[in-house]
């Protein structure tokens, strides 16, 4: 890239030693994409510290175990490396902090997310609307009520794998956000945690209600808004996402820096989703568009899947019907997901989470 320069940072690098403990080098870091640049004794690269990989793809870490032992690999930066190669090593990663090395393969500094984003404000791509990105989580927004227990927030960062949930209130409006990286010091010593609740008795921390620890200042866009003045909210509040919400404050979507940075990666060529119906219904039409938008949407977000046939079949005048989505994959065997029966909503969202989870 001929901008590197416009994009590397050489100082102020969060680093540490292999002998440090994780609880001390994740206690350095802000974000659940942040890293810490692990360097041994003779300044030779090692490694990074990510608590993404260290503490929510993972539980089998400690707060106590040596930084050497939950070390990630990152992919390496090179100098000639092109902008759209540097955003997709960031996204498919998950690490929005690298390390740049030189063509002697020695370490000059590192790239960050808000770096590029700064430098893709001057593009023209900027201009675009956030409700043309292709990856927004539109419609599919994870929510929990204020007065859940974080518990039921933690199960849903597990069984998602995402690091962020929407907290609202009785009536579906905006009241916050819960971020996993924000539990890891109560997951590290939760003993340490726990506060009285009634009659004395102390309740666990997963007891404790999502109220205590979400954040009630969250950054708010609408549709029409574009991703340079995302990008500018992003660096000026730094944070890592930007939740949309519809006229009633309700939360329609999520804007992380991932779906704004995809916008530069030009390497994505439209999937294939051949669709077959047979004796649809009139009445089910609108609905079973949706469902093939949504399988769709799915399909060009999923890097190991090159194509996909979705086929749909009614008998008896819709009284009984079948779903079979076949998912095939870049490498390895055919992925196909059936359902059949009588209620057709059922049905399609069924089908519609196990193609979100597969």
């Amino acid at each position: 890239m001929k901008h590197i320069q416009k994009i590397l940072k050489k100082s102020k690098i969060i680093k540490a030693s292999p002998s440090d403990t994780l609880s001390k080098v994740l206690g350095k870091l802000k974000s659940s994409h942040d890293a810490a640049f692990i360097f041994d004794k003779s300044k030779k690269f090692l490694g990074i510290i990510n608590p993404y990989y260290a503490m929510i793809k993972t539980s089998a870490f400690d707060g106590d175990m040596k930084v050497e032992h939950a070390l990630f690999h990152p992919p390496h930066i090179q100098t000639t490396d092109s902008l759209e190669r540097i955003v997709k090593l960031m996204n498919e990663s998950k690490v929005h902090y690298l390390p740049v090395f030189d063509d002697k393969n020695k370490f000059i500094g590192i790239t960050s997310a808000r770096r590029v984003l700064a430098f893709m404000r001057t593009l023209s791509v900027a201009k675009t609307k956030i409700s043309k990105i292709g990856h927004t989580r539109k419609g599919r927004v994870l929510t929990v009520l204020m007065t859940d227990p974080i518990s039921k927030a933690q199960s849903l960062f597990k069984e998602y794998k995402t690091s962020k949930i929407v907290a609202v209130d009785k009536n579906g409006k905006l009241r916050g956000i819960v971020s996993h990286y924000d539990l890891i010091p109560y997951l590290i010593a939760p003993g340490k945690r726990s506060q009285k609740g009634r009659r004395g008795e102390k309740p666990t921390f997963k007891q404790t209600p999502v109220k205590n620890y979400a954040k009630t200042l969250v950054l708010t866009m609408r549709e029409s808004d574009t991703v340079a003045d995302a990008i500018d909210n992003i660096i000026a509040k730094e944070i890592g996402s930007i939740i949309l919400i519809d006229n009633e404050s309700k939360p329609i979507g999520i804007v992380t820096t991932r779906d704004i940075l995809d916008v530069l990666r030009f390497d994505k060529k439209k999937k294939p989703v051949k669709v077959t119906a047979k004796h649809q219904s009139k009445s089910y039409k609108v609905t079973f568009d949706d469902f093939v938008a949504y399988i769709d949407r799915q399909i060009q977000s999923k890097p190991y899947v090159s194509s996909a046939e979705i086929i749909y079949e009614e008998e008896k005048n819709g009284l009984f019907l079948r779903v079979h989505v076949h998912l095939v994959p870049v490498k390895g065997k055919l992925i196909v997901v059936s359902r059949e029966g009588k209620d057709f909503s059922m049905l399609l969202q069924d089908v519609k989470e196990v193609v979100r989870r597969a």
